[in-house]
């Protein structure tokens, strides 16, 4: 076989072990050991250290870490975080460790590809560029005259969150096109409209302030599976003295530290936050002065919370009656305070309506405006870029197209969607994303997806789950192979992505695979041959206060640059229809909701679904864990060696009524799928309740399947949200 012409690989779970065995521990706890401490890079002398280039990891992490990489002979030898940055602070976290192994790694993909065989079967020969390229536009243009550019669905989310490969340029192509919309509303779109109603804005403080709390309430969020760095911080408030107070179902690292632990059943937080609310109010303990002055519809949210006293609190949540009071004196009287709420509670079936309950208790206990105090959801609005140059809506020329919620794919690619019955989906093209393994009912997308008349395009450095049912593969380059800038959606950074090497084969990033397939489509569009430096710029460009003094040219000079941006809403001003903070919100009204706040409990429930319940009697959650972003880094060999799983946490209760024990093998059904997974006993989940860390590769899992085989794939109360966490399962063994 002539290699220069023909590329073949199959690549399974068997054929992955053989490579990672072939790699060998040695090595790939190689790719470990040779990261850099920050005290020995602090040492390095310039003219010892190789080449140092600085990038910013561009997951879907809060801490979006400032990097340093070493190359000596063209090839990356070590990386280290960047020590100067005071939230990367010297190293990144176990993922990050990992990117040496990772650029490099034996199963990467560094040319075209197209499938022979059948559709997930993972065969493949090598192409040429011109080909691939020759292969998608006569494909599109073919679709486009027979049935309409709506006809191709993009599919990306959040596999790189590179402002110009990411949020930028690939929506140029798509806006040209005139391809279907995607509704990018898995991670956070309920809790984001739930705050609005609230404050008029999304964002919170800045993290580097967590130091100055007294108190510090994580509510919903595992920092050390999600956001590891800020730990430091919550760390350095309580040297001070500060308390720690955690909110969460599972009992998480952090929780087992915490000053009181708080374990809602799921789905049941925005009763417990009325209920506190009961008693801060009714105990006398709110703020007066700043609830009479800076918000609206007081005398509506004390009449709602006396249908939470805590008995009844502690009978829909779990929580005792005296744990709920004790945490509500806590808060009311120790300030300043820190609500963080996660993200994961509000991928619920009623997570907007959680997330709107909880974002009232800063506002009534004066937490709002004030240094080391506040209420904290996400910060990603703080991103003033200048997004119609970045993104072009323009070039859509006033059609008007459909859109299709991500969430529902599987239902899309078959078809069964008021948007997709009568018009379907003839070609998917794939980039930053693994719908296979990280979206809901895998096994309806994996249906979708086998369909042989569906032309489907996978952007990728692996052949991922989805990738096996690609027609044609395209080799993406990795983040130290190209140029791009990154914000934290957690701090308050812009940060600068520089390449370290040259992309290895012929891989390439997303801004030059989509202004080539532009070029092939005939765009001659100016914006279609603009380089990442030109689109940095004008991203720059958006005369935003906040964006003040940061320039493409200082961010090379500098690396990094925090916002302009004051504690926030220190002058109480507020963008809602009263200017005050909305206990009352006419809009949330109007929207179909309960004005102040309400529980409805989730809709796989024993209350709603009792013959559901009776089926299947306990309750799913399926949060991050600190080995995986998503479904990224299953794959190599190093994490491969040190994750045991994928694993099942159950109650000992729940796990002797089923005679399982920890290290037994079991199967989680329900009417969507079957996993099969490993029992780990453990009092850290509740009876009743069981936690499956997302979301390995399928290819990579015993089962050939993932915990997403079981997840539901209806859409969240706000935003179109996912609902991973409203999920009624059995577990048997295996």
């Amino acid at each position: 076989m002539d290699n220069e012409n023909r590329f073949e690989l199959k690549m399974t779970r068997r054929t992955f072990l053989a490579g990672a065995a072939a790699m060998g521990a040695s090595v790939s706890l190689l790719g470990l050991m040779d990261v850099l401490t920050a005290e020995a890079a602090s040492r390095l002398p310039a003219a010892a250290a190789g080449t140092l280039s600085y990038q910013a990891c561009p997951r879907n992490c809060h801490d979006t870490c400032t990097l340093i990489s070493k190359v000596v002979d063209g090839r990356i030898v070590s990386v280290t975080g960047d020590p100067t940055h005071p939230i990367t602070a010297g190293t990144p976290c176990v993922k990050g460790h990992c990117y040496p192994t990772w650029v490099y790694h034996p199963d990467r993909i560094l040319y075209p590809l197209k499938r022979t065989g059948k559709k997930g079967e993972g065969g493949w020969q090598r192409i040429s560029w011109d080909e691939a390229y020759r292969t998608i536009t006569d494909k599109f243009k073919l679709i486009i005259d027979t049935d309409g550019a709506e006809a191709i669905l993009p599919y990306s989310y959040s596999g790189n969150l590179g402002i110009v490969n990411n949020y930028g340029v690939p929506f140029r192509f798509w806006n040209k096109l005139g391809a279907s919309k995607l509704e990018r509303a898995v991670c956070s779109d309920a809790g984001k409209p739930a705050t609005k109603y609230t404050y008029g804005q999304v964002g919170g403080i800045d993290p580097e302030t967590y130091a100055k709390t007294k108190l510090f309430v994580a509510w919903g969020v595992n920092h050390g599976a999600t956001n590891v760095h800020i730990i430091k911080f919550i760390n350095q408030a309580r040297d001070k003295g500060a308390k720690l107070v955690e909110i969460n179902p599972v009992r998480t690292p952090l929780a087992s530290q915490a000053d009181l632990h708080l374990q809602p059943r799921p789905g049941t937080d925005a009763a417990l936050a009325l209920g506190i609310m009961n008693v801060i109010i009714n105990e006398g303990l709110y703020d007066k002065n700043f609830v009479d002055n800076y918000t609206f519809g007081f005398d509506k949210l004390a009449a709602k919370v006396q249908d939470y006293p805590v008995e009844r609190v502690e009978e829909i949540t779990g929580v005792p009656a005296g744990t709920v009071v004790e945490f509500a004196r806590l808060y009311a009287t120790v300030k300043p305070s820190i609500i963080r709420v996660g993200y994961g509670l509000q991928r619920n079936s009623n997570g907007g309506r959680m997330v709107r309950a909880i974002s009232l208790l800063p506002a009534l206990v004066g937490m709002v405006g004030v240094d080391g105090g506040g209420y904290v959801y996400i910060n990603g609005d703080y991103w003033a870029y200048d997004w119609k140059a970045l993104q072009r809506p323009d070039l859509l020329a006033n059609r008007q197209v459909r859109s299709i919620n991500m969430n529902e794919i599987g239902k899309a690619l078959n078809g069964q969607t008021p948007e997709t019955r009568d018009k379907p989906v003839k070609a998917l093209f794939v980039y930053n994303s693994n719908p296979l393994a990280m979206s809901t009912n895998t096994n309806l997308i994996k249906q979708g997806l086998a369909r042989e008349d569906l032309f489907t395009v996978v952007v990728d450095p692996f052949v991922t789950d989805t990738a096996d049912y690609a027609d044609i593969l395209l080799p993406a380059a990795t983040f130290f192979e190209y140029e791009d800038i990154n914000s934290d959606y957690l701090g308050w950074y812009v940060r600068l992505n520089q390449p370290a090497i040259p992309p290895l084969g012929e891989s390439k990033s997303n801004l030059e695979v989509f202004a080539e397939l532009a070029s092939w489509m005939g765009f001659t569009d100016r914006c279609f041959s603009e380089s990442a430096a030109e689109v940095i710029k004008a991203s720059l460009q958006s005369g935003s206060p906040l964006f003040a003094g940061i320039t493409y040219e200082t961010l090379q000079a500098r690396h990094w640059q925090k916002l302009n941006l004051a504690t926030p809403f220190a002058d109480k001003k507020f963008n809602t229809p009263s200017g005050k903070i909305e206990f009352y919100s006419e809009s949330l009204a109007k929207a179909g909701f309960d004005p102040v706040a309400e529980h409805v409990p989730p809709a796989e429930d024993a209350e709603v679904t009792p013959a559901l319940y009776a089926k299947y009697p306990l309750q799913l959650v399926t949060p991050a864990t600190k080995y995986f972003i998503t479904t990224q880094f299953h794959n190599l060999p190093y994490i491969q060696e040190i994750y045991d799983g994928p694993l099942i946490f159950i109650n000992p209760r729940d796990a002797e009524a089923r005679g399982v024990d920890t290290g037994d093998w079991v199967h989680a059904v329900n009417d969507r799928g079957k996993v099969r997974l490993k029992v780990k006993v453990t009092e850290a989940v509740q009876p009743g309740v069981v936690m499956s860390p997302k979301a390995p590769w399928q290819k990579l899992s015993p089962g050939l399947n993932n915990i997403n085989a079981l997840a539901p794939d209806r859409l969240g109360d706000m935003g179109g949200v996912s609902t991973y966490h409203t999920n009624l399962v059995q577990v048997a063994r295996a």
